[in-house]
Formats: C-alpha cells, sequence, structure tokens
C-alpha cells in the first residue's frame, strides 16, 4: 500500500489534506490508536479537523480509484458538502465502525434504507455493511449478506472486498449447513474476482487464504492444495521492486503455508529476503516463524536474534521473543525458554495498541505458567 502512495498521482488534493502516517509499534501513538481503535495495519482515516471525528475510515488496502474515492467521501464528510442524508448515515458508520460495530451496523443499513436507487456510494455502503457485520461477528448475516449483494455488484475492487469480508465470516465459523450453501454461492464469486485486474494483490492473497481455510476445515487437502499451489505460483511470479513489496510477498508466503502446506517450500525465499533487507526485523521473523514450524529449532533461535538486533517495536519484540521462547521449550531448554519470556512479557506491556497489547500479556502469562 505504501508503494501505492509513493508512486500515484495525488496532485489533486495538495492542500486539502494534512498527511500523517501513524505507527502501530511507538508508545507514544498510544493514545491516538486507542482513541481511534485501530486495530488492523493499515487502516486508513480521515479526520475533521473541526471536531477529531472520522469522517471516512477503511482498513485494509485499496486501489487507487479506492483511495481516491476514500479521500473524497473524507473531505465531503468533513465539510459537509452535498450530504444526503444517506452520505451522513455512511459517514456516521465510518465514524463508529472502529470502536462501536454494533451501532456501525446499524448506521449502515440505514444508509442503504435511505439511499437512492442510483446513489453513487450504494456500492460502497454495501461492502461497508458487509464488513461491519464481519466486525461485529455476525458470521450468518455477514456471508449470507456478502453472498447475495456481492452478486449483483460491479466487478471492481470494492466487490472484492464484499466477497473477502463473506469468506472471512465463513472461515471465522463452525461448518453448518448454513455456511456451506453460503460457500457454494461465494466460492465462484471469489475465484471470479481473482480473474480480474482490479483485484488488488491484498485481496488476492486473502480470497486464496480463506479458500485454503475453508477447504481444510471441509477436510478437502487437495482442493487447498490447488489454490495454494495456485497463489505461491503468483507469489513467486512477482519480482518486487522495494522492501515493502517484498516484505509483502514474503507474509503471504507464510500464510499460505500456515493455511496448508510445507515450510520447506518457502524457506529459500524467506532466506533471500532476509540477506536483502538487512535492517528489516520482519524479514527474520517470518523466516523464524518458518523455521520453527519445520522444527529447525536451532535455526529458530538464531533468527530470532538478528530480527531482535534489528531494533523492533515492542509489539516486534515480544513476537520474537515468543517464537524464540517455543523453540527454546521444544529443545529442552526450560530456563532459557522461560527467560524469553519474561523479556517477552516487558516487551508486550509497551505495545501501544490496548486490544494487541492485552492479547499479548494475556498469551505469555498463559506461556510462562505452564
Amino acid at each position: 500500500m505504501r508503494d501505492l502512495l509513493d508512486h500515484s498521482d495525488l496532485a489533486g488534493y495538495a492542500g486539502q489534506f494534512v498527511w500523517l502516517e501513524i505507527s502501530y509499534d511507538a508508545p507514544e501513538n498510544r493514545a491516538f490508536l486507542t482513541k481511534y481503535g485501530a486495530e488492523a495495519t493499515p487502516t486508513f482515516f480521515v479526520i475533521a479537523p473541526q471536531d477529531e471525528q472520522v469522517t471516512a475510515m477503511q482498513p485494509g488496502a485499496m486501489s487507487l480509484d479506492q483511495l481516491k474515492q476514500f479521500l473524497d467521501r473524507g473531505a465531503s464528510g468533513a465539510y459537509a458538502r452535498n450530504q444526503t442524508p444517506a452520505d451522513a448515515a455512511l459517514m456516521r458508520g465510518d465514524n463508529l465502525r472502529a470502536q462501536q460495530p454494533a451501532d456501525a451496523v446499524t448506521a449502515y443499513r440505514e444508509a442503504l434504507r435511505l439511499a437512492p436507487t442510483n446513489w453513487p456510494r450504494r456500492q460502497l455502503a454495501e461492502t461497508s455493511f458487509v464488513e461491519a457485520l464481519q466486525d461485529n461477528s455476525q458470521w450468518q448475516q455477514c456471508a449470507e449478506t456478502s453472498a447475495s449483494e456481492a452478486a449483483h455488484m460491479t466487478r471492481d475492487d470494492l466487490f472484492a472486498s464484499a466477497v473477502v469480508a463473506g469468506l472471512w465470516c465463513l472461515a471465522s465459523t463452525d461448518r453448518s449447513p448454513w455456511s456451506d450453501a453460503a460457500l457454494q454461492k461465494l466460492q465462484p464469486l471469489a475465484e471470479e474476482a481473482l480473474t480480474l485486474p482490479a483485484t488488488v494483490r491484498d485481496h488476492r492473497d486473502e480470497i486464496y487464504r480463506t479458500l485454503m481455510k475453508l477447504s481444510v476445515a471441509r477436510n478437502d487437502n487437495a482442493a487447498a492444495a490447488k489454490f495454494g499451489d495456485r497463489w505461491l505460483a503468483e507469489l513467486d511470479a512477482i519480482k518486487p521492486d522495494s522492501d515493502e513489496q517484498r516484505s509483502a510477498l514474503d507474509i503471504a508466503r507464510v500464510e499460505n503455508v500456515q493455511a496448508f502446506g510445507k515450510p520447506e517450500r518457502i524457506l529459500p525465499e524467506l532466506k533471500t529476503s532476509e540477506l536483502a533487507m538487512p535492517n528489516n526485523y520482519i524479514a527474520s521473523l517470518r523466516l523464524a516463524q518458518m523455521e520453527l514450524a519445520a522444527k529447525h529449532f536451532d535455526d529458530t533461535v538464531a533468527a530470532c536474534d538478528r530480527g531482535l538486533a534489528r531494533a523492533p517495536g515492542a509489539n516486534g519484540r515480544a513476537w520474537l521473543l515468543q517464537i524464540k521462547a517455543r523453540a527454546l521449550r521444544e529443545e529442552g531448554k526450560t530456563p532459557e525458554a522461560r527467560r524469553a519470556l519474561q523479556a517477552a512479557l516487558q516487551a508486550a506491556q509497551e505495545i501501544p495498541n490496548q486490544g494487541s497489547r492485552e492479547m499479548n500479556v494475556d498469551s505469555i502469562k498463559k506461556a510462562l505458567q505452564q
């Protein structure tokens, strides 16, 4: 996503926005992350200067067209220009979504109820509604709404976003007759999205990942392997032109193997990336994850130590130290594993985001009790 921002012509928005990037790891950003409820990276906000209210919010990657629509929507909300009641309800949903997803569902539903047939933001509201249902853990309504709404959408990046949300809702719940019925409708839409130039890389990765997870949940390992091979072939065909892109490709490779596959398949690419990005702790972390999955415990510890030497933030330190502790425990080195977990706990307590901080602290404390 940073590559898109760096290389896109956004000159038409000069003077309308003050651009600000907030690091997820920096302790000084804790107040912002807590106030606005940023739980995932990337998450984009347009915030009105008058009252610091969110006028547009979007988690995840966007295409250039979607980014421009997002900026236009945020600017319109900030200055209340040409806003219809449906626009106002859509903005209200964006404002509520991060911290009050149940109320956001109500707001997006209201936006769709108020919208005229030719409302230009209908498809955005439909996608936001499905994503808010996902945020609120309404798995069945999310998946069924995704299947019904996506079927009639224009085949663009919002179509792919709606399909991704629906698939994740299916992957988040146990198999049942309703989920099988929803998957029969969503899977053809997902495979169609994979054929579209408008489907951005992040959405392609999420579609493959969820289709693999859903196949495994249905004991169809052959289908999971088929999707996994297609996904890895796409990733291997991309020649990264920046560290940002290289890192994104490696994250996708790891997620592929975590869904279904053998870690040895991707270790050469991860080792190449670590050498190519000597200041990037994430490269070492991804390699450590897969060395651990491959039961190469000494190599796991070494990769974690290299990552820790690359000055990660609190979240990165906590993550690397937990991986290191698992490898040490597998080797029977219990005192060393405990020291790593104690250091991980100290790092976790410094994580700026409240949700991530609490999740890590709880997980590490449980590991220390074992």
